[in-house]
Order: C-alpha cells, then structure tokens, then sequence
C-alpha cells in the first residue's frame, strides 16, 4: 500500500471540521510547511457521507428526509481501508493490469495497486477530485460525471462502491436506473472482454427475482457471475452508518472466446465476512474461491481479447470503411464536391463531441452524433449528385402535415422571411377554409374541406342519397344454403345509405341486427360504384371461419381467405379478403406493402371492432399499423367499449387517424386525487387540435371524459359521471350509427330476469371459510410462484377467482360437504319446468360446466344433453350443432359462454340461463344474442342466476355500471335505476354487496354485511 492506514477512528463531530482544514491545506499549499504528511491527509479526510445535519422530525415524512440527505451527501461515503484491502487483494493485481474506480472519491482503492501509473478514476465532487489529485498524482484522475466518463483505453478491472439508491437516466435517456446498477452498465462499456468488475453494493441488489428480474436479466447480457459474499454491517460506521447491510460481488464481463461459457447469477449469497476480519486472509480465501480461475481465463485469452477489442471499438467495425467510400464518392462527384468540407467537419464532430455542461444527460442522449446519423448525413449529400440543378426559389409544400416555404437553393433559403419560415398545420388551414395565401393548393384545399364537412355533419341531420337509396332497393343476395334471397329491411337500408355517403364510420348494432350483411353492401357498392379495388374484412378467427367464409361462399361472392402470404397474391379487383386478427400480427409488414401498393384504395372492414379495444396488445397495434390510412373504413360491433371509455379511443383512431376530424375540445381535463378522493381539473394543452396518436392520445381521452375505472369494490357511492358529455356526444354523432336490436326487427322480443337463490347452510359455511380462512384454502386452489412478494400481491384476486367459484358451483371444491348446490338445482328445475323447450346455459369455466353436466344427467336423464367448450369442440362441430340441437326438440345446450362468442347462431333456443356472470354486460350479451337474430319471431327469456349476499352482487353492479356507459356510447344517458328495470333487477343491489375497506395500518379487509372479515 502507497499509505499506511490509522487505526484510530474519528470522531464523528469533528470530521466536518477536519474536512475543511484538509480542503484548506491544498487550496494553500502549506500542508508540507507545517509537517502534515499525505498519509496524514489521507486518512484525515472523509467525504460528505454522513455530515448532512438533517433531522427525520423537521420533514413531512421520510422519504422527503432521504431525499434531502441524497442531494447534500451525494452518496459520498468513501469506502473504509480494510474494505478497499480486501478487494484489491482478492484481485492480485500485477503491475500491468490496468483499474479503474468510476466514482473514485479520494481515491482509496488506489492506496493499494501495484502501480500507480495504470489507475484511472473518476469523480464528480471537485473537493475529492482536489484530495485524489494531491494524494495520488501519477494516476488517470478526471474530473466529471460518470456518465460522460470515456477513457481511451479498456480496464482489467473495475473496482468501485458506487452511491447507493440514486435514481440516473440510462444511456438511452428513457428511463432512471439505480445508480449501483447505471456503474455496472458503465463499467461493461470501459472492462475489456472476460474483464473482471468487483464492487460493494446493498444486499438489496439484485436481492429479489421477481422485483429485479429486469436488473438480473440486464447484468446476465452484459456479465458472468463469479460469486457474492456479505460484508460486516458496521463496516461503514466511522462514516456515521452504525448499520447497514453490503455485500461485496464479482462479475466478469462476457466473450466471444470459444472456450468460455457464462455462469447465470444467483439470488443466494455465497458467504459472509465476519467483524473483525484480517484482510489478507479474507482476501486470499475470496481469491481462491471467486477469483482465480476467472483471472485465469482473463490471462490466457490475451489475443481473443484484442481481436474483440478491435470489434468493440467506438464504432462498428465496416463504420470506417464506409464513411471512406461516402467521402471519396462526395469528393469525386462534381455535384457533391462542394459539400466535402462540410460533411468531413460532420463526422470530426462525431469524434471529438462532448457533453455540454449545461446540457442534462437525457438531453444530450437525445441530441448527440451516432453513428447511424452521420451515415446518413454522408449519404443525404451524396444522394445530391442525382438531384435536379439548384433553383433560385422558394415555393410552399406540404412537409410532415404542415405547410411550409422551402428554399431550392442555398441563396433562396438564405432569403426566408421571418414569416416564410412559420409552418402552419394543414389541418388548421382545413378549419381556416381560406384558400389564399396556399398559392397551389386551392384545389387540394377544397377537397378536403368537403370531406371535413362531410365527414362532421351528424348522422341524425343527413338525409338519404338517391342514387345510394336506388340501388339498396334493387340489390339482394341469394343464399344457396338456406335456399333463400337475402334482402335488406328498411333500417338497413337507411343506414348503410348513410354509412356509404361518407368515407369512415362505426356501426353500432346490437348482437343478431345484421352486421354482416351491412359489411357486404358497403363493400360491394364501394367496389361497383366508388371505385375501391377490393374489400378487406379482418375479425376474430370464429368469425372469419364460422361466419364470413361461410356466407360469402353461401351468396356467390368472390373471396379470398388469406392463410399463407401466398394467399395475397391471389387478389383480384372486386374481391373480399377474409383476414384473422392473428394474421394480421403475424404478416404485419406483408399486409402493409400489398395494401400500400393498391395505393390504399380499399373498403376496409374490422367486425367486432371491439376485438382491438386494449391499445397495448399485438392484435390492436398490428390493424393500426395495416389499415388507419385506408381510403374507405367501416367498423361493425354490438357495443363499441365493454369496460371503459378508453376502449373507443383505437377505434377512432383507427378511423381518423389523429387527423382534422379526431380534434379534442374538451374545454378542461380531469383527475382523480388519490388523496382525499376529489376529482381535480386541469386545461386542456391540446385543445382544438388532433388528439395525439397512441398513449398520449389514449391518456388524453380517458382526462377529457372518464379518468377512473369501474371495479368490483366500491362503486356503491360513485356514479361514473361521464365527464365532457357534450363534447363526447357530438364526436360520436358523427362517427357512429347505433341501432338496438328491436329498432333493427322493429319487435321487442328480449326479456331479462333475475333470479335471486339464497346460500344453504353448508355453501353458507364455506363461503365464509373462503372469506375468513382463505389461507387455509388457497395452497389446493392456487400455486406458490415462489416468490412470498409475488403471492402477497395475487392473494386479493385469488380470494375473489374463489369466491366467484364458489358463488358458480360450490361443489367444485373439495371442501364442499352438502348436496347438489341450490342454484344448480335452480336451473335444473327451471330446465325441467320447460318440457318441451330447448334450453341453453351458458357457464364460463369448464369446472363449473361439469358441475352443472353431472346435476343434469342425475336429475333429467331424459332431455339430450349437448355439450360445447371452446377447446374440445371444433368450429365444424358446433356449426353442426344446429342441426342436431333443432332436430331434438328438448334438447339442452350446455356449454362456455366464450365457446359461441359470435357467429354459431341457435334462433330456434327461446329459453338460456346464465349462471355464471360476466365481468361486463357485452361480455355475456355474445353470447345470449346467439339466440336472438334479426329473423327471429318469439319472445327470448333470458335468466341470470346470482347469490343473494355474495360477491356476485358485486359483479352484477360492476356490470350496471359499465352499461350506463355503454349505454352512453350507444346515445342513451340514462341512470342506473333504469338500468335497473331493464335488468330486471328489483331488490336492493347496494345492501348485498361486499366492500373492501383499509384499517389504519393500510391492511386491506373485506367487508360482508355487518361482518369485518380480513
């Protein structure tokens, strides 16, 4: 070691004192004049760590206290001697090994190399980079952030003890990471490959795979793990920290070496230092075994080391090569000779950029040259040798959805005006309607005030076309399998004739209207009439086979069901093109350039547009990516949101494409404080222009009219006020057309009931054991994930998936002691008292489907039993199903209620019972509607079974609530008590319904009647 270390620890109010003295030493430069020594102001000086003379009592709470305590310290405890001897001595430097500290302090660890001269560090703090320079003047000691940090040379080793727990943008300059994590991310760029990186660090990092799964997975690309070992927990308490947990890890950077494979790291910590420990025997036994055979390999490897060096280089390894051949073509070129200077001034810059000093760190990742920006610069210039000779003007083009003047020369650039350089959005000259002043796009103008106007006028205030009208009454389609002519009823034809008179529109017909057939009118008059080339129709896979492959091919329409990419190729003008939403993910970009080159000239359809109502899934961004610049787009759904409001904002999307006509005038935002519970309000920033594409769009709309979302808990009190109501309510008028089934058949044949059964003793019993004991329950029901964080965060939703399970069948669980549950009884007997009726239920869960299968072989032996689930009955069977079911007069469809979403229709069933709730109305209304068609002529009974007291009644008002606004989305404001009645809901909904309640320590409960049961 360079210094010899004292052993007598200072006293923790004197080293802000002593600290000082130091500073002022240097800066004066008498320290030798009064017979103090380096060694003494080595181990005089401590660094800020622990000096921050806050109090937890004068702050609100404590983490505003740790916050203050980060910004003063700096995560500045410099690491103790013994500590700094045990990591070098574990490495065995030699003399040529090159190390680094990336946040060096005073530079401690460098008490102990080999060599003075092949130490390089670090430090932002300038009174420790003072101390370091004075201390060790022949080592590589930068002053600065770690983040700008770039030696010009690669390091053995890293050693280092980062600041613990400080938050710093990563490289990127999206996201913040621990700053123990960000130095090893920095250290993988400086180490040399199978490089070795010892550090202390919490014995919270990388402690928990589930919480930092994404942390391990980030070192396990960058590193092999050697080993990890506990260090004393006082071991920082000279520096004030009495306790406080590390551990000390080895790591080795990753290879391309043929004889080297990487170990995964492990949770468990391999050992631990005892108090009082010696060094250097601690060091040898942490070399032997952590260290050696990993030295070993970093040694033997010499000459693999520097060919990947020699790749690993601040650019790729064709980088140079290129940026040579793009100059000696710029310089050749008579065209692009002039620019030659410019572009080698270009790529200088990227060599010798640096961060400025005032710039943030997110910032400059953002700002700063790369090497993809400066191939690009080189072949934009070069690109200008094919470029037609500069002309002196300036002319207005449309540039990026702005109008802009553009300059064709370097003078005419040079003579903008203040005025000429102002871009103005097209869509505001749109809404301007004022030609002059866009001196070549009146014409272009025009036409898209026309379609604006077009486009706005509400549905309600539009009148047929005749043209339109004329040839609805001529068409039909004739079905070759029923041996019928298909025509359209008068509601229909009203209102594809509006659908057709403008370019985009949402069809909102309740389930059995017709949906289809209203598809196929569109895209034929679109294709004989308007020119579009083909119709492309993208649904769920059970529609697109169960439904439209087999209706096109029923009236003699030209289709092609696109299956393989070859199937594209297959397209002619005027066809249909079937397309699954999976096959849309699938061949995304296929898709996108097939449709790119018909010039996008195609009625596209999406049915059961509702399918893409979450923004983050594959399916919702795969069909915005495909179809949003369509010339012609119809969306067909029975309700266009299921859940939330937000679900609508892909679809209008998906319509508008965040254009002139998708403007948000929602005068004020909301939000909900999660405090005290008050709705606050904010000004919109984007009001009278285009709501912005994907999560700052989706964020905005759910602001602007909805900024909650309903759950099971706790909608007892709130109403779910739509907010912005007039605003919503014209953009829907003019985008969507929404028809109940009954407006559709012009008949009222849907009745809803519900049946209310009371739990028996023994349901009652476990019921409540599954409230109260459900620890006792939950380890034959639900698997441990092996993680105790993890299964505290499932515990609530695997209590309330039971409760529902046992509201659904309590017999299902082994814990069960009665008879055949009450409500199974119920529907047994309400089958039975419907000898001659064929009788469909409808369950959601297989468990439950045998429960109910059992009960009715027991109890109606007689009646056929058919049995449908989506996993063990093909779409040919169920199609098949009709048949056979028809045909048995009394038979009974027992079946999952997501086995018949859409598509497979039973007109002939007039009886269903829905025994098991839905998390939304539109949920289990796929499926009831089934049974209610446009061409039916009985009246539909359809019965929901719930438990009177259980968590159902919580599901039940969940579902009211979303179907108020659902409702609103159809064009009905209407409360819950009309829902209500039209539910058929007639007991007191509030009083039954469990609630969820947080004592004062934050435990959560739930509340059943007058019971607190945790």
């Amino acid at each position: 070691m360079k210094y010899s270390c004292s052993d007598t620890p200072i006293p923790q109010n004197r080293r802000k004192e002593l600290n000082e003295k130091v500073l002022s030493l240097l800066e004066s430069g008498h320290a030798d004049n009064f017979g103090i020594s380096q060694a003494d102001l080595f181990n005089v000086y401590t660094g800020d760590g622990g000096l921050h003379g806050l109090e937890h009592k004068n702050f609100d709470n404590y983490h505003a206290y740790s916050e203050a305590k980060k910004e003063i310290e700096n995560g500045q405890f410099f690491t103790p001697p013994q500590l700094c001897e045990l990591v070098m001595g574990a490495l065995k430097l030699s003399e040529t090994d090159l190390v680094a500290d990336l946040t060096c302090g005073k530079g401690s660890f460098f008490n102990f190399a080999p060599a003075e001269s092949n130490v390089y560090g670090c430090e932002l703090d300038v009174r420790a980079y003072k101390v370091a320079r004075y201390l060790f003047p022949a080592a590589h000691i930068s002053l600065g952030n770690i983040r700008t940090y770039q030696p010009e040379v690669r390091f053995d080793y890293v050693v280092g003890n980062p600041p613990f727990n400080i938050q710093w943008w990563a490289d990127d300059g999206r996201d913040k990471v621990p700053s123990h994590l960000y130095y090893c991310q920095k250290a993988a760029q400086l180490l040399k490959p199978l490089g070795i990186l010892a550090l202390i660090v919490p014995c919270s990092f990388l402690a928990d795979p589930f919480m930092d799964g994404g942390q391990i997975k980030a070192m396990e690309r960058h590193y092999s793990f050697l080993g990890q070992i506990a260090l004393p927990e006082n071991a920082f308490a000279p520096l004030g920290v009495a306790r406080y947990a590390t551990k000390l890890q080895f790591w080795q950077r990753r290879s391309e070496a043929e004889n080297w494979k990487p170990h995964p790291y492990r949770v468990k910590i391999d050992d631990t230092i005892p108090g009082g420990f010696c060094a250097q025997e601690q060091a040898q036994r942490l070399y032997e075994r952590f260290v050696r055979f990993a030295k070993a390999r970093l040694e033997e490897n010499s000459a693999q080391i520097l060919r990947e060096l020699a790749k690993e280089r601040d650019t790729a390894d064709d980088f140079s090569y290129r940026v040579q051949n793009l100059l000696f073509h710029i310089k050749d070129h008579p065209k692009t000779r002039a620019r030659y200077p410019q572009c080698c001034e270009y790529l200088h810059r990227f060599y010798t950029q640096v961060q400025p000093a005032d710039m943030p760190y997110n910032t400059w990742c953002q700002k700063r040259l790369t090497e993809a920006k400066v191939l690009a610069y080189l072949k934009k210039a070069l690109a200008r040798q094919s470029a037609p000779p500069e002309r002196d003007v300036i002319a207005l083009v449309k540039q990026g959805g702005q109008f802009v003047y553009k300059g064709y020369s370097a003078k005419s650039c040079r003579r903008l005006t203040e005025y000429q350089k102002q871009s103005v959005p097209i869509y505001k000259a749109v809404l301007d309607d004022d030609c002059t002043g866009y001196s070549g796009y009146a014409r272009f103008l025009r036409k898209k005030r026309r379609e604006y106007e077009r486009q706005e006028q509400p549905f309600e205030q539009m009148d047929e076309d005749k043209a339109i009208r004329q040839w609805l009454a001529e068409v039909s389609l004739y079905d070759a399998e029923l041996e019928e002519t298909i025509r359209p009823n008068p509601m229909q034809r009203h209102d594809v004739n509006l659908v057709l008179q403008k370019r985009y529109a949402l069809l909102q017909w309740e389930q059995g209207s017709g949906k289809t057939l209203a598809g196929i009118l569109c895209g034929l008059y679109r294709m004989q009439h308007q020119n579009a080339h083909s119709t492309w129709v993208v649904s769920s896979a059970i529609s697109i086979r169960n439904n439209w492959n087999i209706v096109l091919a029923n009236y003699g329409l030209s289709f092609v069901f696109v299956e393989r990419l070859k199937d594209l190729e297959r397209i002619r003008p005027g066809d249909f093109v079937l397309l699954t939403l999976n096959k849309i993910g699938k061949y995304r970009k296929q898709i996108a350039k097939k449709i790119k080159r018909l010039c996008r000239n195609i009625q596209f359809v999406l049915d059961e547009s509702d399918e893409i109502s979450n923004p983050d899934s594959a399916r919702c961004k795969a069909v915005l990516a495909c179809f949003r610049r369509c010339r012609y787009k119809l969306l067909t759904t029975g309700t266009s949101t299921r859940n939330n409001i937000v679900e609508f904002m892909p679809q209008l999307e998906l319509l508008y494409n965040n254009s002139v006509n998708m403007l948000s005038w929602a005068p004020c935002l909301y939000r909900r404080d999660k405090k005290d519970g008050t709705m606050e309000t904010a000004g919109n920033a984007f009001f009278g222009k285009p709501i912005p594409a994907y999560k700052s769009g989706y964020a905005l709309f759910s602001a602007s009219h909805l900024p909650e979302k309903i759950t099971v808990f706790g909608r007892s009190q709130q109403t779910q006020d739509i907010y912005n109501a007039e605003t919503l309510n014209e953009l829907l008028g003019k985008t969507v057309i929404t028809r109940t089934f009954e407006e559709v058949v012009g008949k009222e044949i849907k009745r809803l009931h519900q049946t209310l059964v009371q739990f028996t003793p023994q349901e009652r019993k476990l019921y409540e054991q599954a409230i109260r004991k459900f620890e006792e329950l939950r380890g034959g029901y639900f698997a441990s994930t092996g993680n105790s964080r993890k299964d505290s965060m499932l515990k609530l939703m695997q209590q309330l998936v039971l409760l529902l399970r046992i509201s659904a069948a309590p017999d299902t669980l082994k814990e069960y002691s009665g008879d055949t549950p009450v409500k199974v009884i119920t529907a047994v007997e309400m089958a039975a008292e419907w000898p001659d009726e064929i009788v469909a239920i409808g369950v959601r869960h297989k468990t439950v489907l045998q429960s109910y299968a059992a009960a009715l072989r027991e109890y109606l032996p007689d009646r056929p039993l058919f049995l449908v689930t989506g996993s063990d009955v093909s779409f040919a069977r169920r199609r098949a199903l009709r048949k056979s079911l028809k045909e048995s007069k009394n038979g009974i469809l027992l079946c999952t209620q997501q086995s018949l979403p859409s598509s497979v229709n039973f007109e002939y069933v007039n009886k269903v019972i829905i025994p098991e709730l839905h998390y939304n109305n539109s949920g289990m209304s796929q499926f009831y509607f089934r049974f209610i068609r446009y061409t039916s002529t009985e009246y539909k009974d359809i019965y929901f079974l719930t438990y009177a007291g259980s968590i159902e009644s919580n599901l039940m008002q969940m579902v009211l609530c979303k179907e108020k606004l659902n409702l609103f989305m159809k064009g009905e404001d209407v409360e819950l008590d009309a829902i209500y009645e039209r539910f058929g809901v007639d007991y007191d909904l509030l009083s039954l319904m469990m609630r969820r309640e947080a004592d004062e320590n934050g435990r959560l409960h739930i509340r059943w009647g007058e019971q607190m049961i945790a």
